[in-house]
């Protein structure tokens, strides 16, 4: 790479860092181009020669802030991984990441602006839930038709899934609520797994053989 292309990758990311908190603290509707070129402290023709509009500067940032946790999935679901191992590990993954302050803070960004903001929700899906959603019934289609998993479609498998990996803690969160002393926590993805398998597995005894 040349000092050049150094450079402009530095400001990029920069670029997408200022944005990042300007949406964050501003709501998509209320973040403009002028607004994040002003804090960036440079000129609005700067920061359109990197992004041609809001939108796709929306879009890098979701990309950018989901870029490692998309590689871990396609490793964790790989399709010639174990299938026990792969879900309990999906489940793991996926918990931890929608419970992060970040992701808790966007998904209450979004849901607050409604249709205000239409545009950053179908954005924000496709490259974060909608690709997660396809990885994984890339994955549970290979065991379906390996006869290891029956009773819905792939997609309906991972959707059940989600369900079960979000839950109300989740909704907790996103309203802005702890757990009280006693309630109920996350079930660990073990038991996410268990509730899963019971409903799709073939037979339990090849999915702990396959595992």
């Amino acid at each position: 790479m040349s000092k050049r292309e150094e450079r402009r990758g530095e400001r990029r990311a920069t670029i997408l860092e200022t944005a990042g908190a300007c949406f964050l603290e501003h709501g998509y509707a209320g973040t403009t181009m002028s607004a994040v070129a002003a804090r960036l402290g440079g000129s609005k023709g700067t920061l359109w020669s990197y992004f041609s509009s809001k939108e796709e500067l929306f879009a890098a940032c979701i990309e950018e802030k989901t870029e490692i946790f998309r590689a871990e999935l396609v490793q964790v679901l790989n399709p010639g991984a174990p299938l026990r191992p792969a879900i309990e590990g999906f489940c793991r993954r996926f918990m931890a990441k929608i419970r992060e302050p970040q992701s808790v803070a966007l998904y209450q960004l979004l849901c607050g602006e409604g249709t205000r903001a239409g545009e950053a929700s179908r954005i924000f899906y496709e490259r974060g839930p909608g690709v997660v959603q396809a990885l994984l019934v890339a994955f549970l289609s290979g065991h379906e038709a390996g006869g290891r998993l029956s009773g819905g479609t792939p997609l309906e498998m991972a959707q059940v899934l989600i369900s079960l990996c979000t839950g109300i803690s989740h909704q907790r969160a996103l309203l802005g609520l702890t757990c009280p002393q006693g309630a109920t926590q996350p079930p660990p993805p073990e038991k996410i797994a268990d509730l899963f398998f019971r409903l799709y597995a073939v037979n339990e005894a090849e999915v702990k053989r396959v595992a």
